[in-house]
């Protein structure tokens, strides 16, 4: 049996329950490691394509979605939009909604484990244009910095924003050095070198799954709760290159300083871990019981899964 064993550690409570309401497999589109809701529309990226996949927010996201594919770059206006190699993939492992310039833009975050994952793109929904957020200096700098990485390999799994910081994780579940910096958006916005606008270090601490760690997996920041809805999930790897077995995903409730506030395991409804790869999370709406978030999973070869799930009003009373 798959056994949570390090939630009672860190102070949570555990009141949070997570109630799953709707669960769809999407029948050929794999890997996706992203979710975002701006405006009426909702967005998705994946971790071995070039482009973003978009549909109507009020849509029911089913196997038979028929997403517009948005390209990340010009040169592919003309070329089949099809996965790419593990090699050759740009990993980009992180999506998330930020203002910029007085903007909601979509900013759409490589992992920089390889030198072709350096990227890290700004995507205007208006314009339909992209332009590039960070270089490779900004790269070098996250790969460098101890705080953030714990002397590891870097590896950016989430990132987040209230709109006046810019939070960025490390996966941190090998050398179990969960590592988060968080930058001033302001300075980031005036084209400064991130190292310039970096205001705060986090070390976070994440629940097992039978012994091995989780690492983070992606973010989203509830601005009206001042809190940070963070999903991470365990994997049995000894590198942060490659994919191992799925042993289950938490959800994880977190104060902007890094405190963790509660935890909970994904189950079915018979109280099993679900031994899903949950890599992205965005928020939905409000409801009388609770919040609902929409979750992405990455199969590791099969077709991903998208989860709308319910987390209870009275994890987040504490938190306001």
């Amino acid at each position: 049996m798959l056994q949570p064993t390090s939630q009672q550690r860190y102070g949570s409570s555990n009141i949070m329950n997570i109630t799953i309401l709707d669960r769809q497999s999407l029948s050929g589109i794999g890997a996706l490691s992203g979710v975002a809701c701006l405006g009426e529309d909702i967005y998705f990226v994946g971790d071995d394509v070039r482009y973003l996949l978009k549909t109507k927010l009020k849509n029911h996201i089913t196997s038979h979605t028929d997403f517009e594919k948005i390209p990340l770059f010009e040169h592919l206006a003309h070329i089949p939009l099809i996965p790419l190699s593990k090699a050759k993939k740009p990993d980009f492992e992180s999506l998330t909604c930020i203002e910029f310039n007085g903007q909601q833009k979509l900013l759409i975050m490589g992992s920089g484990s390889r030198e072709n994952r350096k990227q890290a793109l700004l995507f205007n929904p208006v314009s339909q244009q992209t332009r590039t957020f960070i270089n490779a200096a900004d790269y070098n700098f996250l790969a460098e910095n101890q705080a953030l990485t714990g002397g590891a390999d870097l590896n950016i799994e989430a990132i987040c924003s209230d709109n006046k910081n810019l939070y960025v994780f490390q996966r941190g579940n090998i050398n179990r050095h969960h590592g988060v910096l968080v930058f001033d958006l302001a300075q980031i916005q005036d084209w400064k070198p991130l190292e310039n606008a970096l205001v705060n270090t986090l070390s976070l601490q994440l629940p097992d799954i039978n012994g091995l760690t989780s690492g983070i997996s992606d973010a989203c920041f509830l601005k009206d709760k001042k809190i940070i809805v963070a999903t991470a999930a365990v994997e049995q790897t000894e590198n942060t290159y490659d994919d191992g077995e799925m042993l289950g995903s938490f959800i994880i409730l977190l104060s902007p300083t890094g405190e963790t506030l509660d935890i909970q395991v994904i189950q079915d409804d018979k109280g099993q871990t679900i031994p899903i790869k949950v890599e992205g999370i965005t928020w939905l709406e409000s409801t009388a019981d609770g919040e609902v978030f929409l979750l992405v999973t990455d199969s590791d070869g099969g077709d991903s899964e998208v989860l709308r799930v319910l987390v209870n009003s009275s994890a987040f009373a504490k938190t306001i």
